[in-house]
């Protein structure tokens, strides 16, 4: 038997393909339903969509899922010996003859059957080293990416043995149904996790700075200089800015998720939000926008109040005298109005917090992702009160050296957002 290979989706689309046309032609060229055809294209990380094919089917394959712009590769499956090459094999190959039009079923049985490992399985090892401290799909030994490791393996195999076979209708959809098992987990309800992870998103946002601390360090630069340039033109600059804000955390929040799949972070992932949902993204940054508006009316409202019984009501309205006013407003009247106002903040900063992830990985609403983002949130107070007193701790020290640590403090609470995010929605 000749060489098998494994097409595998790594979660992401071509620049320019909207996610929701590319669930569209998934679901027709693969004739499933909107539910499975979300499902597959939902997801943030790697997923094994068919395996043990030869060369010219895996092709076949990437080449019609390509068309549709999703982002896969070829993966050259190991050789099963023994007791798997009388059992799983046969199976598989029986099922692609009798499978043409099958339905794609994410839960089929074969799945898990062709992948399961056996129960005394080793412990996993480094390709490269064969050391067994691994992290993170990251070596801690020799330091490699794991999947880009074996990716790149792949790749010069395919090169060395690439066949001058060519199909008939590069383009015509596979007839086979698709497997779907997602390999590295689908997105779930929140999570719960433990007050310690709080400190875990951070350590791990520093792993996604430092494996290309420069590109991460320009494109923080780089938004922040077009944030003051913006700033400076009154009032629309600052709404463009509120506006924009989603769009930029989507584009930083699809470069930790390369940085996740093995690849690389660049400065172009500044601008990669613009991409796709750009309409959801900037819907976030309306609500966001007017959630604050509102937020200041009640405040405005209240601290009005508070000043108007602190000086005796109408009379002292209608006489003001400065020095009531000045000695009304005490040090425990602002403390008060600012702690309400940061309460009803915090709530509008939780909605806000995952939405922009939600929307460019998922393909979810604003409104959905908002609701959700609210609500992983809310499921993780603790964790996220470490995270944020650890975080205002970073940002206090690194404004210390005239601001220079924060080129190191911004990039990586950034990716700890996302870095929370898998945490938080993912199992």
């Amino acid at each position: 038997m000749g060489d098998r290979y494994r097409v595998i989706y790594t979660g992401q689309l071509r620049l320019g393909t909207e996610k929701s046309e590319a669930i569209e032609n998934f679901r027709q060229r693969f004739k499933v339903s909107e539910e499975k055809a979300r499902k597959v294209l939902a997801a943030s990380r790697e997923i094994t969509l068919k395996k043990e094919l030869d060369k010219e089917r895996a092709e076949k394959y990437r080449q019609a899922l390509e068309s549709i712009g999703m982002i896969v590769r070829l993966e050259l499956m190991e050789k099963k010996l023994g007791l798997d090459d009388l059992s799983l094999l046969p199976k598989a190959e029986a099922e692609d003859e009798t499978e043409e039009a099958a339905p794609y079923s994410a839960d089929s049985p074969t799945v898990a059957s062709l992948d399961k490992a056996p129960e005394s399985a080793a412990t996993p090892t480094c390709p490269k080293c064969g050391s067994e401290t691994i992290e993170h799909d990251t070596c801690q030994s020799c330091g490699i990416v794991i999947p880009k490791y074996l990716a790149r393996q792949a790749a010069e195999v395919e090169q060395a043995g690439a066949g001058s076979s060519e199909t008939k209708d590069p383009y015509a959809a596979p007839q086979a149904e698709l497997v779907g098992e997602v390999e590295r987990g689908e997105l779930a309800d929140p999570i719960t996790r433990p007050i310690g992870n709080g400190w875990k998103w951070i350590a791990r946002g520093f792993w996604h700075f430092k494996q290309n601390p420069l590109a991460w360090i320009i494109a923080v630069v780089v938004w922040v200089v077009l944030s003051v340039g913006l700033s400076l033109v009154p009032f629309v600059g600052s709404l463009v800015i509120t506006l924009l804000s989603p769009v930029i955390l989507a584009g930083l929040m699809l470069g930790s998720a390369a940085q996740e799949h093995g690849d690389d972070f660049e400065i172009s992932h500044l601008f990669s939000g613009f991409s796709s949902s750009v309409g959801q993204l900037v819907l976030v940054g309306l609500l966001y926008l007017i959630g604050f508006f509102l937020i200041m009316v009640v405040v405005g409202m209240v601290s009005g109040g508070v000043l108007v019984g602190m000086m005796g009501g109408m009379d002292a309205m209608q006489n003001p005298d400065p020095s009531t006013m000045q000695s009304a407003m005490g040090v425990g009247s602002i403390l008060l109005i600012s702690l309400m106002a940061l309460g009803l903040s915090i709530p509008l900063m939780m909605a806000y917090w995952f939405a922009p992830a939600l929307i460019s990985m998922e393909g979810m609403s604003a409104l959905s992702a908002m609701k959700l983002s609210f609500s992983g949130c809310l499921k993780n107070i603790l964790p996220f009160l470490l995270y944020g007193i650890v975080g205002i701790v970073l940002f206090f020290i690194g404004a210390i050296p005239v601001g220079l640590g924060l080129l190191v403090v911004m990039p990586v609470m950034t990716a700890s957002m996302y870095t929370s995010y898998r945490d938080i929605y993912y199992a």
